[in-house]
């Protein structure tokens, strides 16, 4: 990615690592949006009947209870 960007790996990391930059915003966000996608497709799956994707539906109601 960073050298899409044109920057150094180091200084993309340093980047999203502080939480006031605009690119830490845009990372952080981007990479929400990517779970919440995988979550939804993964539910669709478990809604046909996917053992798999039952299971780590489970899983993931599990942890979204631990962390409320």
């Amino acid at each position: 990615m960073a050298v899409i960007l044109g920057i150094s790996a180091t200084q993309l990391r340093e980047d999203i690592a502080d939480k006031s930059t605009e690119v830490s915003r845009r990372y952080h966000r981007g990479k929400a949006a990517s779970r919440v996608k995988l979550l939804h497709q993964e539910m669709q799956l478990a809604y046909v009947g996917s053992p798999l994707a039952l299971e780590n539906t489970r899983n993931n109601l599990l942890d979204m209870e631990d962390v409320e």
